[in-house]
């Protein structure tokens, strides 16, 4: 897979909001910017990136869509294995601070835009890693990253042979693991999401696979005035992250 590239004025501006992390280095053309582009320069200056003045044309080369002027090129992100998921269960441990961790879990999400579109949720709502299963996941392909606009190298994803297993080790690290399902749940604001937490989002056709709602500690559901319709995987994902965020902002 080759090194993500992002274009477009908004586009980079967010992708600069997340941080240095995998940023190789930034593209802006040469001449007099806009006062757009000459506040993307000074952000790319604070955010410490490599800064490469280039033509119209060679941006005009390197992508069909506008580009504004800008372009951001991004070291490919790796998938992680659970060692990973391990030492960073290790480093909550020692976390003085001892901020929640917040993991996101998606069972058979196998749409490499949806997987993108979850990523960047994860990036904007503080998700310390995002957990797919080896098997029947969508790949991190470009798709993906293209969709993600940068949150695929700025939020861990994690592949795990076993996810009914790694759901139990979460367990046994005081882990609470709160799964999203339509019959026989509670509303996703009547359960306490302030500390350790997982968020299992099911595929986008048949939801949780059994073993993995057997793990789980909580059944939860978002409240919809028309359930013929539903939401999308990736939109039912930003709204329970976003409810994380909203009860922990609201014990501060």
């Amino acid at each position: 897979m080759s090194s993500q590239r992002i274009f477009g004025i908004n586009a980079v501006t967010a992708r600069l909001g997340l941080g240095k992390a995998e940023i190789e280095k930034i593209l802006i053309k040469k001449g007099e910017l806009s006062s757009r582009l000459n506040d993307l320069l000074l952000l790319a200056e604070q955010t410490g990136c490599f800064i490469e003045r280039v033509s119209d044309e060679a941006l005009d080369e390197m992508t069909s869509i506008t580009h504004q002027g800008v372009g951001l090129l991004l070291h490919s992100p790796k998938v992680k294995n659970e060692h990973f998921l391990y030492e960073l269960l290790e480093q909550e441990k020692a976390n003085q601070k001892k901020e929640p961790l917040l993991l996101l879990v998606l069972d058979g999400v196998t749409d490499p835009r949806n997987l993108g579109a979850c990523l960047r949720s994860a990036a904007t709502l503080g998700v310390h890693a995002v957990i797919v299963p080896k098997d029947n996941s969508a790949p991190l392909n470009d798709a993906a990253m293209k969709t993600a606009s940068g949150g695929a190298s700025y939020v861990p994803l994690i592949q795990v042979v076993n996810l009914a297993r790694c759901l139990t080790q979460l367990k046994k690290a005081g882990v609470w693991i709160v799964g999203t399902l339509l019959e026989d749940s509670q509303n996703i604001t009547a359960v306490d999401l302030k500390g350790h937490i997982a968020i299992v989002m099911g595929s986008e056709e048949k939801g949780m696979r059994h073993k993995t709602t057997k793990c789980c500690d909580f059944l939860v559901n978002i409240p919809m005035q028309n359930e013929n319709f539903g939401f999308n995987v990736s939109v039912a994902t930003g709204i329970c992250l976003y409810e994380v965020q909203r009860q922990r902002r609201a014990t501060i």
